[in-house]
Parts: structure tokens; C-alpha cells; sequence
């Protein structure tokens, strides 16, 4: 039988022309496939199942799903100083040294110098993000600063990569969110894209294992493995930390991650 094709065949990257770390990866996320395979999550949280999470609620803080799209709320409106808010997923995401993983999440911060922040994965227990965790490998944000950090540890020892976007040390912007018309979502505003790509050896040509880093759909750099939490197993963390009373949400979109089995 014959097809045929009345624009031709093309081989242009599709969804956000290459620009996402998951362009070359199958849409939407599986589990499974051909050799090697891969476990997939993805959660844009157009809902929130608490029972799914392990909770950090202090004070008259909140975990919600919120405003156009579905974005993860996690904060409060009239905090304490120190007070944590915060999720976590189960232990089940382990360190290869021989597996590509990935990882990407959307994120906005209300007063970003009122607050510290961590994304990414972390040791069992790991609950306040004014301090690094123990181990880790993730993204940490430090009240009375605007920068991000890419961390990558081990019992308490590892390496840091100050995010970068065209080159220079990115500053985070105070989001707010839109008020909703005819041509407005109602979403926070001055969000950032952030993920990591672990590439064993030879995978991308690389002599030893290292991490690609993105920052919003662009590479940011290249960080060593050299400190990688290897011997136990990590949750997904999303954790907010107030530095005094001022009201602050941490909000994400999505989070997402590949990794070989």
C-alpha cells in the first residue's frame, strides 16, 4: 500500500523546538520501552493526593493545588519565623553511576530573599531547606540571596554549581500571579525551569561521570560527579523554609524525571 506524505518528512524537533531536556525522550512519559528501559514519573499536579505524600505542615501552612494550569502551592500566609512547609515522595529513586537520569521542574518563589527552598532528591528525613541536606541531589535556594544552587552530596560532603543563564549567575525574580482576563492565565509569574541530566561515562562522550545542567531550556554548565549520594535511597522533595513572618508560597508547576533501569 502506498502513503503518502503531503508535506514531506521532517526530522525537526517537535514540543518547544528542542528546547526542553526531555525533547529526545518519548512523549508522554512511560514506563517500559525497548532496551534499556526506563521508570518514568510525572506530576503536573492538576491535583494533589496527600495520602500519595509525606507532609511537613507547620503553623497555618498549606499544600494546594492552585491557579491555571495546576501548580503546587506550598507555603503561608502569615508564617512563623523557621517554620517549614513541605513534600516528599517514597524511597525510590536510586543513584547509578551506569544509568542516564533526568530531572526537570518549573518552580516561582513569592519573597525570594524571605525564603530557602530545596527541589530535587534528598536522604529519608531530610525536612528543613535553611540547611543543605545530608544527601542530596537537587536545587537549593538560601534566603537573602537570589541565586540557585545545584547540589550534588554525601554525608554532608559534595559539590556546588552556582546556576547560570547566557553565562552569567542567575537571579531569581519575586513572583507574583496574574490577575485572570480574556488573554491572561491566572499563574505566578517570573517562574524558572531547572534540571539536571546525569551522564555516565561515554553516554554523551564524557570521560568521567558528570552532570548537564539546565536552566530554562538552556545548558547552564557541566558539574563533576565526584560527590553523588550512592549508598542509599532518595524521595522527591519540594520543601519551602520562611526566614521571618513575611507570607511566602513556593509554587510548582511540574516535576518530572526519567531514569534507565
Amino acid at each position: 500500500m502506498t502513503t503518502h506524505f503531503s508535506n514531506g518528512v521532517t526530522n525537526v524537533r517537535g514540543k518547544e523546538g528542542a528546547t526542553s531536556l526531555f525533547s529526545g525522550i518519548k512523549q508522554p512519559l512511560i514506563t517500559g520501552g525497548t532496551s534499556p528501559q526506563e521508570v518514568a514519573y510525572q506530576n503536573d499536579f492538576v491535583d494533589f493526593v496527600e495520602a500519595a505524600w509525606d507532609v511537613t505542615d507547620t503553623g497555618s501552612g498549606y499544600q494546594l493545588v492552585d491557579y491555571a494550569g495546576g501548580w503546587l502551592r506550598v507555603g503561608d500566609g502569615a508564617p512563623a519565623g523557621g517554620e517549614v512547609n513541605g513534600v516528599s515522595g517514597k524511597e525510590v529513586w536510586n543513584y547509578n553511576a551506569n544509568k542516564l537520569w533526568y530531572y526537570e521542574t518549573r518552580i516561582s518563589l513569592t519573597d525570594v530573599t524571605e525564603g530557602n527552598f530545596f527541589v530535587g532528591f534528598a536522604d529519608n528525613g531530610f525536612v528543613d531547606p535553611a540547611t543543605v541536606p545530608t544527601d542530596c541531589i537537587g536545587f537549593s535556594h538560601l534566603e537573602s540571596t537570589t541565586t540557585i544552587q545545584f547540589l550534588s552530596r554525601k554525608n554532608s560532603g559534595g559539590v556546588s554549581f552556582d546556576m547560570l543563564e547566557a553565562g552569567s549567575t542567575f537571579a531569581m525574580l519575586d513572583s507574583t500571579v496574574a490577575t485572570q482576563d480574556a488573554t491572561t492565565f491566572e499563574m505566578p509569574s517570573n517562574s524558572v525551569r531547572l534540571g539536571f541530566m546525569f551522564q555516565p561515562v561515554g553516554s554523551h562522550g564524557n570521560t568521567a561521570v558528570q552532570f548537564q545542567l539546565f536552566i530554562n531550556g538552556t545548558v547552564s554548565g557541566t558539574q563533576a560527579a565526584t560527590t553523588v549520594p550512592d549508598d542509599i535511597a532518595l524521595e522527591l522533595n519540594i520543601f519551602l523554609e520562611n526566614k521571618g513572618t513575611v507570607a511566602n508560597d513556593l509554587n510548582t508547576d511540574y516535576v518530572q524525571t526519567i531514569q534507565q533501569r
